[in-house]
């Protein structure tokens, strides 16, 4: 399913009434396009289901399944449209040369600009993905995507402050400042969204489980002073997690479950791993 974003059409508008000069017809195609290559390349490793959102700065292609995608496989798909992009105008331009077509130059620019635009490390363009899908590799989802939305955070508000100064040098690129405004709104609703992101990932994996008939385990033990929305930012979004609560003495206190973290976070609140040990001790009398 294609959805446009509430922002698409008024940014089209402001376009034309800026007198924006490029061909926008060619850049809807190759955006279109290049979501499709995510998708191929989705399918390829065995995803399926998708909405394509159109936005101001390009598309999102968003898949039913790819919450189950590992770092590695995120960042094959996410790299894939950028990709593509990027080789087309490369062969382009030696087609060019190879046959001395002079009109392939807007095509060229394009998709080169589709594809190095869609390289920068900030949300909600595939290079944040990418960058997310780096630091996944070697650290829980939670705080790589925290570093993430801070790098995107960072990127969108010197991108706004290059647009600010170039507008009072009299260089008046309306398109610098959306894209700025556009990421920095995205970065924000992403650093929102984290929680929820987990325990949705927590719900989702009941269902793969349900499916595949079987999930790996991952045991980690925490101190019993951290919070509940602490081990849940833990929690490995592609394996089953155990949580060994222990004291300072190294103690084991209460092993916890997914499912009864979130079922904590709901009747108790974020209360501490200690406090939470106590209420199933006054539950269990």
């Amino acid at each position: 399913m294609i959805k446009l974003n509430k922002f698409f059409i008024p940014y089209i508008l402001l376009l034309i009434i800026i007198g924006f000069e490029g061909q926008l017809f060619l850049a809807f195609i190759m955006v279109l396009m290049h979501e499709t290559v995510h998708y191929i390349a989705a399918v390829l490793l065995g995803y399926s289901g998708f909405d394509v959102t159109i936005l101001p700065i390009g598309a999102v292609l968003s898949l039913r399944e790819i919450d189950e995608a590992s770092p590695i496989e995120d960042l094959i798909i996410s790299i894939s449209g950028p990709i593509f992009n990027i080789v087309v105008a490369v062969a382009a331009y030696y087609l060019e040369l190879a046959i001395g077509f002079g009109n392939l130059k807007l095509f060229i620019e394009t998709n080169i600009t589709l594809g190095l635009f869609n390289l920068i490390p900030a949300f909600p363009l595939d290079g944040g993905r990418i960058l997310r899908d780096i630091f996944s590799i070697k650290m829980v989802y939670r705080k790589a995507n925290k570093l993430t939305v801070n790098i995107s955070i960072i990127l969108g508000f010197l991108i706004l402050s290059c647009f600010i100064f170039l507008f009072f040098c009299g260089h008046r690129i309306y398109n610098i400042g959306i894209i700025a405004v556009f990421i920095i709104i995205s970065s924000y609703k992403e650093k929102e969204r984290i929680a929820y992101i987990i325990m949705g990932d927590i719900v989702k994996k009941k269902e793969r489980f349900i499916r595949k008939k079987y999930v790996e385990n991952k045991y980690i033990s925490v101190h019993c002073s951290i919070d509940l929305l602490g081990i849940m930012s833990l929690v490995d979004k592609n394996k089953y997690c155990i949580f060994t609560i222990l004291d300072d003495d190294m103690k084991v206190m209460y092993n916890l479950f997914e499912e009864d973290l979130i079922d904590a976070l709901k009747i108790y609140g974020n209360i501490s791993a200690a406090e939470y040990v106590e209420r199933m001790k006054e539950s269990s009398d």
